[in-house]
C-alpha cells in the first residue's frame, strides 16, 4: 500500500501544483516547496490527534464525507477554491495552534501567513480523502487507519527532522496558540536545509 504522502505527490501533479500557485500568488517552483513542507506537518499533525482522541473520531469522519473521492478529481475540487471544509479540519487537528502552525509553515516555505494558512486548508481536505482512500481501498479498521498515520509520521520524522521536530514542539507547547515565531523557530525550522532538495 503507498503510504500517505505518495498517495498525495501522485495525485498533485503540475497542473494541481499550478492551480495552488495561481490561488496563492506563487510560482509552480515555490508552491511546489510549500506544499512538500505543508503535507508533512498535516500527516503529524492528524497522527497527533488519532493518538490522543482515538482513531474512531477520524473513522467515522472519513466514512461519512471524506470516501478519497476528491483524489478523483483534483482539478474540479481545487477550481472551486472552497477552504471551508479545510478551515474545519484543521480546527480539530490544530486547535488553538492553528495560527503558530502557518505561521511555522510560512518560515519553512517563504510564503506569508495568510497564504500558509490557505495552503493548509487546502490541502487538509486531501489529507483526508488519502486517508479514507487508503481505509476503502484497504479496509482499514480504526486501529489499523492510526497505525498507518503513525508509520506515516515517524517516516516523514526522518526525513524531514527539523520541520517534524518543530511541529512536535508546537503541539506540545502550553498556551493560547499565540506562539512567537522565534519560539518555533528554535524547535527547529530553521533547520530544514534537506527539506527541500
Amino acid at each position: 500500500m503507498p503510504s500517505i504522502i505518495d498517495m498525495l505527490s501522485g495525485s498533485l501533479d503540475s497542473n494541481a501544483v499550478a492551480a495552488i500557485g495561481k490561488q496563492l500568488g506563487q510560482d509552480s517552483g515555490a508552491t511546489s516547496t510549500a506544499i512538500s513542507a505543508a503535507l508533512p506537518m498535516l500527516v503529524g499533525a492528524f497522527s497527533r490527534s488519532a493518538d490522543q482522541d482515538g482513531a474512531a473520531g477520524l473513522g467515522r469522519a472519513l466514512d461519512k464525507k471524506h470516501d478519497g473521492s476528491i483524489l478523483d478529481d483534483v482539478a474540479g475540487y481545487l477550481s472551486k477554491n472552497d477552504q471551508s471544509d479545510g478551515t474545519g479540519i484543521l480546527g480539530h487537528v490544530l486547535g488553538s495552534k492553528q495560527n503558530a502552525a502557518s505561521q511555522m509553515l510560512g518560515a519553512a516555505s517563504g510564503l506569508g501567513k495568510d497564504q500558509a494558512s490557505s495552503l493548509l486548508a487546502t490541502l487538509a481536505p486531501m489529507v483526508m480523502g488519502a486517508l479514507g482512500k487508503a481505509r476503502r481501498d484497504e479496509s482499514l479498521g480504526d486501529n489499523n487507519l492510526q497505525d498507518m498515520l503513525s508509520g506515516a509520521a515517524r517516516t516523514e520524522a526522518k526525513r524531514a527532522p527539523g520541520m517534524m521536530g518543530a511541529l512536535s514542539g508546537l503541539l506540545d507547547a502550553d498556551g493560547d496558540g499565540d506562539t512567537d515565531l522565534q519560539d518555533v523557530l528554535k524547535h527547529g525550522v530553521g533547520k530544514l536545509g534537506g527539506l527541500f532538495k
